[in-house]
């Protein structure tokens, strides 16, 4: 454990902290792991961690064991205690170099922040002071994870953006830098699996290799961060993962072969693993820090454009589509001769040349209306958009992530061009295909584990669902309960849930309907309840997929919606002041039974129509879309920070 967070804290440039081993009795239950200790200068050296020798963390399964717990509790950002107190150094040392004016005080900003979402995104020890805050915020993010910006801010880690060194921290926990310490920390694992396979020639079922797959789905995670509080359906959120997934394990695949004849040294003898490790770093600096950046550059841009498409195609063909560059002395000139192009939603042109078209392109579309702009010739815009990818000999970035629901083409730097039309890249792993290269066949096992390990999420999730249908079909509290062995639905309702016969109970009853034949869980509370002064307590209507949330259901057309979001934030306010609350909610699902209602500014002009007007505490983070669209339930969700 000290290693792990020792070299994921010297990769990011930072110089460690003496250790040292001591006997640190419990308190109060409580067992400390390790604790660091400020040096009276940072001119002299950056402090002592204590690493606790007590027999007790022994008893309670050892370290890592304590330190799993900590995080399935939700106590804990990450797993590692000693990452923490690094973390601690990190902090301090960073306050010691940038030190706050007279006007501010450590702990200001965070005093300031909703404890409730501190516990619900960060962890709960992260709630307990400013100082632990600051740790779990930067140990988490070491770990990989990613934050909201007023976190980063809260931790004062924008101070520190105009310094060359630590700029990256604060880049790092919003995201706005791929955040690589769990793929670092996983290559060593990667490359010791190559180590011990035997033979002269690579295995491509290497890749189904348990720590292989951890790789490529710890590189997929980071690729999926680059896009986590963009908003989107969930459908969409789903299909852009699983290119990440896809495209990382091609990209592994790549590095695996590439570090193969480093086994080797000049006399054929196989190296100690060590040696081997040392040689085939300068592909984890490529292919995992060089490279990644632009790749995660890509996906932002790619899944972003992917969310913006979903948005067009709800008015159809209403307006007109216009390209737009940054504007900015960084535009490529050729990007440059696209702007203002102006197309309807359904001109070819949109198919080959939708944003982004090339390694960090900043270009996007807007919608317009078709009466302000003229609309561009059909073959002069294909002409400029030919000239502007002119250098992608390759075509690779011909195509629209949102038709492809894809980040990153099939046809990209670690495949072939004839993987743009292969049965497999479209989905068609039924087919007797027989690969005739190492490439098909490790595309075709990638594609494989992907959906062995979605498959094996689903079982787990039929199976939970089983035993809670179990649980309450033999409680007397709840009727009309439910379970699809096959699609894993569930649907249950307490006695206590009011019901009724005007408009919205309909609507209600025919939702909740639609998600039990869409393979959800759905159990309606109890609504009746009542505190101990007699009155009936605020309550919410459902559990949807183990998430608590109220209904509304939309039945006027609006500009947007922020006379009910204002109402919503209100009633989970109350709901999570309920002493017997302990799990607070901070989620709203919004009902269109009538598609036409439905329009994603009307959902973001409404959180903001209710930011703005107040006053208490804004306990509404996430608002759950279900649209009763043609084609089926639809289901958007819109994160907000």
């Amino acid at each position: 454990m000290c290693q792990e967070a020792a070299e994921i804290v010297l990769r990011k440039g930072f110089k460690l902290p003496k250790l040292r081993l001591v006997k640190i009795k419990p308190a109060r239950g409580n067992v400390t792991i390790a604790q660091y200790r400020q040096p009276l200068s940072f001119d002299l050296d950056n402090g002592t961690i204590e690493v606790n020798t007590h027999p007790d963390i022994r008893k309670l399964g050892g370290v890592k064991a304590i330190g799993q717990k900590t995080v399935t509790s939700g106590w804990s950002s990450q797993d590692n205690a000693i990452l923490h107190e690094l973390a601690h150094m990190i902090d301090y040392k960073c306050r010691d170099m940038f030190p706050l004016d007279a006007r501010e005080q450590i702990g200001d900003r965070f005093d300031k922040l909703d404890t409730r979402k501190i516990k619900t995104i960060l962890s709960q020890y992260g709630a307990t002071k400013a100082v632990e805050f600051r740790a779990e915020l930067i140990s988490g993010a070491l770990a990989g994870n990613v934050y909201p910006e007023e976190f980063a801010k809260a931790a004062y880690l924008d101070r520190y953006t105009e310094n060359s060194g630590m700029n990256m921290l604060y880049d790092m926990v919003t995201g706005k830098i791929p955040n690589t310490s769990a793929t670092e920390q996983k290559f060593a694992g990667t490359m010791k699996v190559l180590f011990q396979q035997k033979g002269s020639q690579f295995q491509i079922d290497i890749l189904a290799n348990d720590k292989v797959q951890d790789f490529i789905s710890s590189h997929a995670q980071v690729l999926d961060n680059a896009f986590k509080f963009e908003p989107m359906s969930d459908a969409m959120r789903q299909r852009l993962q699983r290119s990440n997934y896809i495209f990382s394990g091609m990209k592994t695949f790549h590095e695996l072969n590439e570090a193969f004849p480093s086994l080797i040294d000049e006399n054929g003898n196989r190296k100690p693993f060590e040696q081997f490790l040392k040689d085939v770093q300068r592909i984890d600096h490529t292919y995992n820090q060089n490279y990644l950046r632009a790749e995660y550059n890509f996906v932002h841009a790619s899944a972003t454009m992917a969310a913006k498409w979903e948005e067009f195609m709800q008015d159809g063909d209403r307006y007109n589509l216009q390209y737009r560059t940054a504007h900015d002395d960084r535009v490529r000139p050729e990007h440059a001769a696209l702007d203002r192009v102006t197309l309807p939603i359904t001109d070819p042109f949109w198919e080959e040349y939708y944003p982004p078209n090339g390694w960090n392109c900043r270009c996007t579309v807007v919608q317009v209306r078709k009466s302000k702009y003229p609309e561009t010739p059909h073959d002069q815009a294909m002409a400029l958009g030919e000239e502007a990818t002119g250098k992608d000999t390759k075509s690779i970035f011909h195509f629209n992530p949102g038709i492809e629901r894809k980040t990153i083409p099939d046809y990209n730097p670690y495949t072939i061009k004839r993987c743009r039309d292969c049965d497999i890249a479209k989905g068609n792993l039924t087919l007797a295909y027989i690969p005739d290269n190492e490439l098909c066949a490790a595309c075709k096992l990638v594609r494989q584990c992907f959906d062995g390990k979605t498959k094996k999420s689903e079982l787990k999730r039929i199976e939970e669902n089983k035993k809670l249908y179990d649980k309450l079909s033999k409680d007397k509290r709840y009727k009309e309960v439910e379970f699809n062995p096959e699609t894993g639905a569930l649907k249950a309702t307490h006695l206590g849930h009011n019901k009724g016969h005007d408009p919205g109970f309909i609507l209600e009853r025919k939702l909740v309907d639609s998600l039990y034949e869409c393979g959800h869980s759905i159990i309606l509370c109890d609504e009746q309840k009542k505190g101990r002064d007699g009155n009936t307590l605020v309550s919410l209507d459902m559990v949807l997929d183990g998430v608590r949330m109220d209904i509304k259901s939309i039945t006027k057309n609006k500009d947007f919606y922020g006379s009910a979001i204002r109402e919503k934030n209100k009633q989970l306010v109350k709901f999570n002041a309920r002493s017997d609350v302990h799990e607070p909610a901070d989620t709203l699902c919004l009902y269109f039974d009538d598609p036409t209602m439905f329009a994603p500014e009307k959902i973001t002009k409404g959180y903001e129509y209710m930011v703005g007007r107040t006053s208490r505490a804004i306990q509404l983070r996430h608002i759950v879309c279900i649209i009763n669209s043609a084609k089926g339930l639809e289901i958007k969700t819109f994160d907000f920070q």
